[in-house]
């Protein structure tokens, strides 16, 4: 073989391998981005990566497969010495900030910021880690994702929640109301908007954001706290009538809600329905107060103590009156207890005389199936 045809055959040995590479690149980029990141991840316990390129995805496929530890080591691998990588070092970044590694991606967001410095989303995502350390002045990476990017809806919520915690309300209300020009749907600058005007004591602008954010979401137990209050502050009393009892099918033994909804009606001069709130929320301040007794009456029946356990529940029920949930389990517990369907049933009536007509009751419906179950147990037996 001539010297020419050596060199063109070495030439076809190389061109086939480095184009069986390529292939095989494309290969793993195809399976990752149809999810297939076990297959990935079995190919380099064979074929260790052996390129920048292999090293992020191998730790890109550990990430999406949760292995959060292997995934951060990987990433730590492939990036020592990589001075710009923005890509790869910012989803790094924000795999270790949610992961409590807070000291190194700020270190990691810092390189990025001084690569990068009119990012926002750099800057934002380093103001969030500056926010976890003590008098780091978060605010001013924030503040500057917003110059940079002045419809930077995460920058804004920030800014205008650093404000607000500082009691800077007029500052939190201009960055907010800026944001909602944006976003107008934006739930939660609606529900900080709304909780900056409540804090102003301006209740009817309060009011008009937590309205919004009803429309869009349901609002969690504090907005429906703030609504009642202000509601009432307004005298749209209904209305607060209304959230007091949304709160309570929430937490129906909350003796606050119940007290505070005893004042909204005798405010409306409804005094049978004050009188009844007003001794629902007596009787709820004693609940906790058997908080212990019940627990070792819950205790003793597991523990196949039931005679024992009954007396315990008796003696809740008698120091708590509202305390529905020992009713239920004196029930249960005298069900499992006695043989004599009268005397199961016995116990169901203490529920039913307490709870039957009770609004707020939790565990109506399961007593109900259970007293049917046992009366119609006793008529077929009866029948006999």
């Amino acid at each position: 073989m001539n010297k020419k045809i050596k060199i063109n055959f070495i030439l076809n040995i190389v061109h086939l391998v480095l184009g069986a590479q390529l292939i095989y690149a494309q290969d793993l980029d195809s399976l990752y981005s149809v999810g297939e990141y076990a297959q990935i991840l079995k190919h380099f316990e064979i074929h260790p990566p052996n390129s920048f390129k292999t090293q992020i995805l191998k730790a890109k496929s550990l990430r999406a497969k949760h292995f959060t530890e292997e995934a951060i080591a990987s990433y730590e691998e492939a990036l020592t010495g990589k001075a710009d990588e923005p890509i790869h070092q910012f989803t790094y970044a924000k795999l270790l900030k949610a992961n409590s590694q807070i000291k190194k991606a700020d270190s990691l967001l810092t390189l990025l910021h001084t690569n990068y410095p009119n990012n926002p989303e750099f800057l934002f995502q380093l103001g969030l880690t500056k926010a976890t350390f003590s008098k780091a002045s978060e605010e001013i990476y924030f503040e500057k994702a917003l110059e940079q990017d002045p419809s930077h809806q995460g920058a804004a919520y920030e800014l205008a929640k650093f404000y607000f915690r500082i009691k800077s309300y007029e500052k939190a209300e201009d960055i907010s109301q800026n944001a909602l020009s944006f976003n107008p749907n934006n739930k939660k600058i609606i529900g900080l908007l709304g909780q900056i005007y409540f804090s102003k004591k301006e209740l009817n602008l309060a009011l008009e954001q937590f309205e919004r954010l009803e429309e869009l979401t349901s609002p969690p137990k504090f907005v429906l706290e703030k609504m009642a209050i202000a509601y009432n502050s307004t005298n749209q009393l209904d209305k607060s009538i209304e959230k007091y009892k949304q709160l309570l099918r929430i937490e129906q033994r909350n003796s606050r809600y119940h007290l505070q909804l005893a004042l909204v009606y005798a405010k409306q001069e409804n005094f049978k329905e004050s009188e009844y709130n007003a001794k629902l929320a007596i009787l709820y301040k004693d609940v906790s107060l058997s908080g212990e007794r019940f627990t070792k009456a819950i205790a003793m029946k597991e523990n196949g103590k039931l005679k024992a356990a009954i007396e315990m529940f008796e003696l809740v029920i008698e120091e708590a009156q509202m305390f529905e949930r020992a009713y239920v389990e004196l029930a249960l517990t005298a069900d499992k207890y006695y043989d004599n369907i009268d005397k199961k049933l016995l116990y169901f009536d203490k529920y039913e005389n307490q709870f039957g007509d009770y609004e707020y009751a939790e565990f109506n419906e399961l007593m109900y199936r259970r007293i049917t179950d046992l009366k119609r147990k006793k008529h077929f037996q009866s029948g006999k």
